[in-house]
């Protein structure tokens, strides 16, 4: 039985560049969609995500390149664009990637201890 932890998409795309990301691809869909049902011709919107190991071989850092880019027909040819950027990220246990290592997760918890004085 393997120990892979799959990791969470929804969280991981929103940790792209801040955020920022995400917001781009919801609006290339939007713009292509749009564009497509405008015209009648078919659009495309590729992501395109490298992943490669950062610092030395004991590293659990990777560097996450994303990359987008869409095409959204026009009524005499096609509109191009493409956005790409890098984001540093963790692998944690099982393979679970996010922005944070797990040995941080305590850190940013709120608690609500009284001390004694």
């Amino acid at each position: 039985m393997s120990n892979l932890k799959p990791t969470d998409t929804t969280k991981f795309l929103g940790d792209l560049t801040g955020g920022a990301f995400i917001d781009q691809i919801g609006h290339a869909l939007s713009d292509v969609a749009d564009a497509v049902v405008a015209t009648g011709k078919k659009g495309q919107v590729k992501i395109t995500l490298d992943i490669e190991q950062m610092g030395d071989k004991e590293s659990l850092q990777v560097g996450i390149k994303h990359k987008l880019e869409y095409n959204a027909p026009e009524k005499f040819g096609s509109r191009k664009e493409d956005y790409a950027r890098k984001t540093p990220m963790y692998v944690n246990g099982g393979g679970e990637v996010s922005l944070f290592a797990n040995h941080t997760a305590g850190l940013f918890d709120q608690t609500n201890q009284e001390t004694d004085v």
